[in-house]
C-alpha cells in the first residue's frame, strides 16, 4: 500500500501547492477540507492511486492538511518577524538623525526620553508584580521586555516629533538613557546586521 499511498499523499502536498486560491489559503492559515476530499476523489479514479483501503484516503488527507497547518503557521511566524524588524529598522535612527528629525539637541531627547521612562517605569513595574515569588533574571528580563513593547507601542501611536525621537532613543539603548555619545561606525554596524537579518 506504501507504493501507492505515498505518491498519492505527494501529488495531493503538489495539487495544493499549486492550486490558485492557495495565497488565500496561505493567509487564513488552513486549507478546506472539502477541497482535500474532492481532490482524493479524484485522484483515486486514477489507477497508480486506486484500490486502497477508505482509511488510507483518510489518512492521506489529515496528513497532508497537518502538513500544510503546521508551514501555514510558520510562515505566520516568519512574517510576523520580518514585519516587526521591518518596523525597528524604520525605528532606528543615529543620534545625529534623531535630532534633525525633532528640530531638538540630543540634551532636550533625553530629558524628553527620562521623562516617558518615569512616567512608564511604574507601570510595568505593577503589571510585574502581580505575579508572586522571587525576583530572578528571568522576572528582570520579562519586565524589561514588557517595558520595551510599552514603548514600542507607544512610538507606532506617538505623532509628536519630539516623543517619537525620545521613543526611538529609549528603544535603540534597551530602555535606558543613554549619556555617552553615539560610536556612528558601531552604529552603521548594527544597522547593517539588521538589514541582513531581513534580506535572509
Amino acid at each position: 500500500m506504501a507504493e501507492k499511498n505515498t505518491p498519492l499523499i505527494n501529488e495531493l502536498l503538489l495539487q495544493v501547492g499549486k492550486h490558485p486560491e492557495f495565497e488565500t489559503w496561505l493567509e487564513e492559515g488552513k486549507i478546506p477540507t472539502e477541497l482535500l476530499k474532492t481532490l482524493v476523489n479524484f485522484l483515486e479514479t486514477q489507477e497508480r492511486f486506486a484500490g486502497q483501503p477508505g482509511r488510507f484516503y483518510t489518512s492521506a488527507i489529515a496528513l497532508v492538511d497537518y502538513v500544510y497547518k503546521s508551514w501555514f503557521a510558520l510562515q505566520k511566524r516568519r512574517k510576523y518577524q520580518i514585519e516587526g524588524k521591518e518596523r525597528w529598522l524604520k525605528m532606528l535612527k543615529s543620534d545625529l538623525e534623531l535630532e534633525q528629525e525633532s528640530q531638538c539637541s540630543l540634551n532636550v531627547i533625553r530629558t524628553k526620553a527620562t521623562e516617558i521612562l518615569t512616567k512608564f517605569t511604574p507601570q510595568s513595574e505593577q503589571n510585574s508584580n502581580q505575579k508572586k515569588g522571587k525576583k530572578t533574571k528571568k522576572s528582570t528580563k520579562s519586565k524589561k521586555s514588557s517595558l520595551f513593547q510599552i514603548l514600542l507601542n507607544t512610538y507606532g501611536e506617538t505623532e509628536d516629533p519630539l516623543t517619537r525621537c525620545a521613543l526611538a532613543c529609549l528603544l535603540k539603548n534597551k530602555c535606558k538613557i543613554s549619556e555617552v555619545n553615539e560610536d556612528p561606525e558601531e552604529f552603521t554596524r548594527n544597522r547593517r546586521k539588521k538589514e541582513i537579518e531581513i534580506e535572509r
